[in-house]
């Protein structure tokens, strides 16, 4: 839905941060996030930026903030509203969405810079416990105790953060059916 500045061509501040994730997951590297390649990529002058943001550091400062929270409780909404109340659906939805999205490119850059970064170390902190939240309490709806669903949430973020790491290994077999194994033999969360 276009905001009311955005009928005339406007950005929003959220456009900014939204094509600033896309920029550092096509490039692959968050220095690539400069005020010049993300107004050429929204096609706007620096005083439309600057409209939004004070400097760079105060859009990587949104992005953080974004990241650590409404981003993720976004993608876990999205994927909530698109299942029957089913754990099952909801943890194959999720899977299905780290794999055909970019959202494993976006992930592995963010986990980089949080690497030289302690603000996007701790962004990268809380966006894990709201994903192992998440992960956890739809694996328990699976019939798993507190316990063994906390381990097979955790086991789940494992592999899907490593995979992007692997993708020069040929899989087995395509990639809904290495998901398939995955979720019923790695896993144990059986239909």
């Amino acid at each position: 839905m276009a905001g009311v500045g955005q009928a005339s061509g406007r950005k929003s501040k959220q456009d900014y941060i939204d094509e600033a994730f896309k920029l550092i997951a096509d490039a692959g590297t968050a220095e690539a996030l400069t005020i010049d390649s993300l107004c050429v990529r929204l096609g706007v002058s620096k005083g439309s930026f600057y409209w939004h943001f004070k400097s760079r550091d105060v859009l990587i400062d949104a992005l953080i903030d974004a990241w650590s929270g409404n981003f993720h409780l976004a993608i876990h909404a999205g994927i909530e509203a698109q299942t029957v109340d089913n754990g099952r659906t909801v943890i194959e939805e999720i899977s299905y969405y780290w794999l055909s999205s970019n959202m494993s490119k976006l992930d592995q850059v963010i986990r980089h810079w949080a690497q030289h970064d302690a603000r996007v170390y701790d962004a990268v902190c809380r966006a894990d416990k709201l994903l192992l939240g998440f992960l956890k309490n739809n694996i328990k709806t699976l019939g798993f105790s507190d316990e063994e669903a906390y381990r097979r949430g955790r086991l789940m973020m494992a592999i899907g953060i490593a995979e992007p790491m692997l993708r020069h290994l040929p899989r087995a077999d395509t990639d809904a059916k290495e998901m398939e194994w995955m979720l019923n033999g790695v896993l144990g969360l059986k239909k």
